[in-house]
């Protein structure tokens, strides 16, 4: 195989490899069942997840690209339901998970929402009598996330809602408008359907630019074959060698 073919795949593998990844927000919504999945993004890298209902106490990964969202209207499985978030060992994220609060509403005694770092030294109890909370960063490279009703609470109920984003801080990777907790909900509508643009032109542009390098490396593999297997410039170029000099 001529080096330069193999130079021009390698090359082209590598812009496809150093292409940036776009923030994935997958959102996991607790209900009576347990845990739902969904990946929001216009193209999903988890298709086979999507709506698929997770027992309590599943263990999630948290990497510089992927954050959650974690969203209730009222139901909690089993009056007491937790999922668990880690940070992969990418060496890009440090220990902590953060957490930032954009919807919060508990109305009666009998409702928790509590956050419990890996050391157990960490903790954050949200209730009806105490429901501050700003954007926060937990020590330890996983966090618990736990909501508890008791039994004087008739589920569903309109008694709770929250929505949460959950991520790992990843100095140097640039993080998504919609954590902000500032942001009204226009704003982030607007900017998740600018996310999802970017997202899809960038995807686009990839799979061009990967259809080029695929036809200019089959026109170089053609025409190579052509010029090693021709008889006849083979022929040619051997009587051109072998044609003595004119005196």
């Amino acid at each position: 195989m001529d080096p330069r073919i193999l130079l021009l795949a390698a090359l082209c593998l590598g812009v496809a490899i150093a292409a940036p990844m776009a923030m994935r927000d997958i959102q996991i919504t607790f209900n009576n069942s347990g845990l739902v999945w969904r990946d929001s993004s216009k193209i999903p890298l988890y298709d086979r997840y999507q709506g698929r209902v997770w027992g309590c106490g599943r263990m999630w990964s948290l990497t510089p690209w992927k954050k959650f969202t974690l969203f209730s209207e009222g139901q909690v499985a089993g009056r007491s339901c937790g999922t668990e978030f880690v940070v992969s060992e990418t060496g890009r994220c440090m220990n902590k998970v953060c957490v930032g609060p954009e919807i919060l509403h508990i109305d009666k005694n009998g409702i928790e929402i509590k956050f419990e770092n890996m050391y157990k030294n960490e903790t954050k109890t949200l209730s009806h009598s105490d429901m501050t909370m700003q954007t926060s960063c937990f020590s330890g490279k996983s966090l618990m996330f736990t909501v508890i009703t008791d039994r004087t609470i008739t589920l569903p109920s309109n008694d709770f809602r929250f929505k949460f984003v959950v991520y790992a801080d990843c100095p140097g990777v640039p993080k998504d408008v919609i954590m902000e907790s500032d942001k009204d909900s226009e704003e982030l509508s607007k900017a998740a359907e600018l996310e999802a643009a970017q997202t899809m032109n960038m995807i686009l542009g990839i799979v061009t630019a990967g259809c080029f390098c695929v036809v200019f490396l089959i026109f170089l593999v053609i025409t190579y074959c052509y010029f090693r297997n021709n008889p006849d410039l083979k022929r040619r170029h051997h009587s051109e060698e072998t044609r003595p000099l004119r005196k």
